[in-house]
């Protein structure tokens, strides 16, 4: 059931997406949560918005601790994107030795390092020893994908309850909504439909993105999403990791996939694999394409690639030639919303 939130009370959401920095953010939580009507309705609603502000002001701590000399849990995402690792320490080490070239021990701050599959590098962070998992739930919303290292089936439920209380989810949900709001190249809402609407028709998700003030934003559909999946996309109120599970012992993980710590040279592919993104190369017209790929989301379109280049690109397109799986013949002449696959090759065209 979405919720039905008053007028006032989604123009401060609105608030909350703009604002920038942890203590923006805050401030405009707070704000929001005074004009949210407080009944079973909502109920799920103030919950998470009340647990994020706590992690808010837990970054927040740990940014003054930075400024003043301290040390900062936090670590800056480099390549394609960032796993972390978690559940046993000595495990955890073994896999950071083999896979990445950090040898040193890790203590009181995360280690991080980078493992390399094919033209790409992912980075993996260990976080510190004497941190317990609740404690890292912060590390874990902000990193893209997680490996869950254990003995045996035991560990693993446990580790597991935890996250789900957080809201971290490890099952892949049916469906997913990506929104993107934007200035650039496109007016109004624009449903880019790579899955199914389940009893909604794009008219009531516009309707329902455009009551939060929104006015020109990129919607994405991927797999089986209804009306309640946007509602928790817009609160951001659901983080769902792909995650890998590694362990001594073989046993049944249902949906999850899971190495034998004997087989972890298998785990760059599955990391890439699980980061669902794309590589795309671009290329200037009469050259030749680059050789370092840039990293964007399946279902990225040529303008997410035109933005990621340079606003001026985005503000400024015209068309793009494409070469690769998504189009018909290679070299063919696509609009902004053209959906990019693994491999393509741009080249944008610009007034």
């Amino acid at each position: 059931m979405v919720t039905n939130l008053p007028a006032e009370a989604k123009a401060k959401w609105l608030k909350v997406m703009d604002a920038k920095t942890p203590e923006e953010k805050f401030q405009a939580l707070q704000e929001f949560l005074k004009e949210v009507p407080k009944h079973k309705g909502t109920e799920n609603l103030v919950y998470w918005a009340k647990r994020r502000m706590a992690e808010l002001r837990e970054e927040m701590e740990v940014r003054k601790s930075k400024k003043s000399g301290g040390f900062s849990l936090f670590v800056e995402k480099e390549g394609a994107g960032q796993a972390i690792l978690i559940g046993d320490l000595l495990l955890r080490s073994l896999i950071m030795k083999k896979l990445t070239n950090v040898k040193q021990e890790f203590n009181e701050l995360p280690v991080p390092g980078m493992v390399k599959y094919e033209d790409v590098q992912i980075q993996l962070v260990n976080p510190p020893k004497s941190l317990p998992l609740t404690k890292t739930i912060g590390l874990i919303r902000n990193a893209d994908e997680v490996i869950i290292v254990v003995n045996n089936k035991e560990e693993l439920s446990f580790m597991r309850n935890i996250l789900e209380e957080n809201n971290i989810l490890l099952r892949k949900p049916k469906g997913r909504v990506i929104i993107e709001r934007t200035r650039y190249g496109i007016s109004g809402i624009r449903i880019v439909n790579l899955g199914k609407l389940v009893d909604v028709d794009e008219k009531t998700v516009r309707d329902y993105i455009e009551s939060f003030g929104i006015k020109s934003a990129i919607v994405k559909i991927i797999g089986e999403v209804a009306l309640d999946d946007i509602e928790k996309s817009m609160f951001e109120a659901v983080s769902y990791k792909p995650t890998v599970v590694i362990s001594k012992e073989r046993f049944d993980t249902g949906e999850l996939p899971i190495l034998s710590i004997d087989h972890i040279d298998k785990l760059p592919k599955l990391l890439f694999e699980m980061l669902e993104v794309i590589r795309i190369y671009t290329k200037e017209p009469g050259e030749e394409s680059t050789k370092d790929p840039l990293i964007l989301k399946k279902g990225s379109t040529v303008l997410d690639v035109a933005r990621k280049l340079h606003s001026s690109l985005a503000a400024n397109f015209r068309y793009a030639r494409v070469w690769g799986k998504s189009v018909k013949f290679q070299g063919q002449k696509v609009g902004p919303s053209h959906v990019l696959e693994d491999k393509d090759i741009v080249e944008i065209h610009a007034k």
